[in-house]
């Protein structure tokens, strides 16, 4: 489900483009010191934006150093240190991979999704124990939003909100103690979350349908072919998921960003349009 938020590389300078690579790999670097190395396999840039937008509003600077990696041996990358944003993302990270890997193999009994869990295991119990409370959260807004897939429900505002508290639960760590800055992160998170469900859903209509996989716009629309589900819900979306990330962009701009504002800006007013253009039918320019 994850995997639409990124950057658009032709609208940011080659400054704020190694600027959101250093948090790329540092959420690597921590993720596999914390967690496990086999655990780096799950690393994604929503969890990027996690730490960007977290480290955005924090006074204190991160500590940024020069580092190689296995990957690239003979390459000194920018990397993000010792930062907490960065290292609760790569908790994170592991966390909601795991909890998806189990969730998929107790609905669909998929053996991959099981072999893959054996290799965020370690992982998970080491983030788990860092951060049981919000693990208990995420785990029973999955399972909600399980239990509503194994119901077909076809109301696609009471599903996207489930996995919408699971990103407002995300962006509001306990180390975030201002209380005005908690609740506007959480409105940031849940809109962001909502519009990624969504966009998703209905991305994965032609897959869902030829697999009699749940997807709620399916279930709405039930006796259509995949191509009059997508005519039928995708004029609408164009409104709801525009008004969705100008609630996100709306919380985003009453934060004091006090760095990474070159990058943020570029994926809240410009990447994220893009890709729902992209994937609504409207540019058929590949992102």
């Amino acid at each position: 489900m994850f995997g639409y938020i990124t950057i658009c590389k032709e609208n940011i300078s080659k400054d704020g483009y190694n600027t959101f690579k250093s948090y790329y790999c540092g959420i690597c670097k921590a993720t596999g010191k914390r967690c496990s190395q086999s655990a780096r396999l799950g690393l994604s840039y929503d969890m990027t934006f996690l730490a960007m937008v977290l480290s955005a509003i924090d006074s204190k600077s991160p500590e940024i150093r020069n580092n190689r990696c296995i990957i690239h041996p003979f390459r000194e990358n920018r990397c993000i240190e010792n930062d907490i944003q960065t290292d609760y993302a790569a908790d994170m990270g592991v966390i909601l991979t795991y909890l998806k890997l189990l969730d998929d193999w107790k609905d669909e009994r998929s053996i991959k999704s099981l072999l893959t869990m054996i290799l965020f295991k370690r992982g998970e119990i080491k983030a788990k124990k860092r951060y049981p409370e919000i693990y208990n959260k995420i785990r029973m807004r999955l399972d909600d939003l399980s239990n509503l897939e194994k119901e077909d429900c076809d109301e696609i505002d009471k599903v996207a909100d489930c996995f919408a508290r699971i990103l407002k639960i995300l962006f509001t760590p306990d180390f975030i103690e201002d209380k005005n800055d908690k609740r506007i992160l959480g409105w940031l998170g849940y809109n962001i979350g909502r519009w990624i469900y969504v966009i998703d859903a209905y991305n994965d209509i032609e897959k869902d349908y030829k697999n009699k996989s749940y997807n709620t716009f399916i279930s709405k629309n039930k006796g259509k072919t995949y191509k009059e589900i997508k005519e039928a819900v995708s004029e609408k979306l164009k409104v709801s998921l525009t008004f969705t990330l100008e609630n996100a962009a709306s919380a985003y701009n009453l934060l004091d960003i006090k760095r990474n504002k070159e990058v943020l800006d570029n994926i809240i007013y410009s990447s994220l349009k893009a890709k729902q253009d992209f994937i609504l039918g409207e540019n058929n320019e590949s992102l």
